[in-house]
């Protein structure tokens, strides 16, 4: 079977919860698109793993689990926290760990590792996802975003040195302009 490990460039999207394990099942979660280009390599890798599950079996009865990814390439990841999946490095585009009290919120590019191998659990063959680490490229939060330069420099660590967001130097630009506030809002209906 061919190498199983991806290094791709995507924005978060749908729910994002990326940094601190919370809510009903206590985890992390973050939806994202394995890009157009990519996907057709995600394709062949899990039709690889289904024939290495098939001869693994042995003739044996079993049945294929479906891909992490749905046809568009949309992928929704739970890590950390009290899930079966632990929790990965998030850095800035110099490698230095991200502050975990940071608000990731969608709309951030980041490069994600990500691991696809085969399993064979019972009477299912199916190719599991893992992402590795993340590299936050341009950092949305707070209703702005943050991204620095987008041109990448000298390798550093696992990704390499990029211009972008950096945890240590934010220059926060705002996304939104807020105005007079919504076109029916009055003063005088604020109750305090």
């Amino acid at each position: 079977m061919s190498d199983g490990r991806f290094v791709i460039t995507t924005t978060l999207e749908g729910y994002i919860n990326a940094l601190i394990p919370a809510g009903k099942f206590n985890n992390c979660t973050i939806g994202f698109r394995i890009p157009e280009e990519e996907l057709p390599k995600f394709d062949a890798v899990y039709e690889q793993a289904l024939e290495w599950g098939k001869n693994k079996m042995g003739g044996k009865r079993f049945s294929a689990e479906l891909p992490k990814w749905d046809e568009s390439g949309l992928v929704k990841v739970s890590y950390g926290g009290d899930s079966n999946s632990p929790m990965f490095p998030w850095v800035d585009t110099d490698g230095v760990p991200v502050d975990l009290t940071a608000q990731v919120w969608k709309g951030t590019v980041v490069k994600l590792i990500i691991d696809l191998r085969p399993y064979v659990f019972g009477a299912k063959v199916g190719c599991s996802l893992k992402v590795r680490g993340a590299q936050i490229i341009k950092m949305v939060s707070c209703g702005g975003s943050d991204s620095g330069g987008m041109d990448e420099t000298e390798v550093a660590a696992l990704f390499g040195k990029t211009e972008g967001f950096k945890t240590g130097s934010p220059s926060f630009e705002p996304s939104v302009d807020p105005g007079d506030g919504p076109a029916d809002y009055d003063v005088d209906d604020v109750p305090f």
